[in-house]
């Protein structure tokens, strides 16, 4: 569950409704980082804080998805160990995030990346450099496996891809539980 999520899920408990919409929080969010600097395109979903320095020199491209704990990285701390050749010495670059991406759980883009349009970067994976359009990027350090086209090919037919979303939570929560009840096998001791 993303940071928004549950805050809403939190506020919905503390004031006995369920009519606080997380669409708008996400909203906010999106404006805020956007009036910090950072280029957003439309039809974003952040559900990580991004908090970073120097939030203009991130630009993320139209319907992208970043989820919880994801890190922008745009300086390398590691210039600090140069203060004593350069005392203000900073090292940064730029973050570029092509349209149609989703950049998974923890990851981490550091500076000088660029993401071309509709890539897949998955959970915990550490991105730099340039990656093409349509690649599916995994591991530490990230490295393009495939092709991301491909693999939402095989999530579409995959037996536990179901049609949840946006339906209310106790909808959502009662087909889920009934899917995994029918794929569980008993036990043959």
């Amino acid at each position: 569950m993303s940071l928004l999520s549950k805050i809403a899920a939190k506020l919905s408990g503390l004031l006995g409704t369920s009519g606080i919409d997380p669409d708008a929080l996400d909203a906010r969010h999106v404006a805020r980082l956007r009036r910090r600097g950072m280029e957003v395109g439309a039809r974003c979903r952040i559900y990580s804080p991004l908090p970073t320095t120097e939030p203009w020199l991130i630009s993320i491209g139209d319907d992208v998805g970043i989820a919880g704990g994801v890190v922008l990285l745009t300086h390398d701390g590691a210039a600090r160990q140069l203060r004593a050749h350069r005392p203000a010495i900073q090292t940064l670059g730029r973050i570029r995030i092509g349209n149609r991406c989703f950049i998974g759980q923890n990851a981490i883009l550091v500076p000088g990346t660029t993401l071309g349009d509709e890539c897949i970067v998955g959970a915990g994976a550490v991105v730099s450099g340039t990656i093409p359009a349509n690649s599916l990027v995994v591991g530490n350090p990230g490295r393009v496996i495939g092709r991301a086209s491909l693999y939402l090919e095989r999530l579409l037919q995959h037996e536990d891809s179901l049609d949840t979303f946006g339906l209310p939570q106790a909808e959502r929560e009662a087909l889920i539980r009934r899917h995994f009840a029918a794929r569980e096998t008993p036990n043959a001791d």
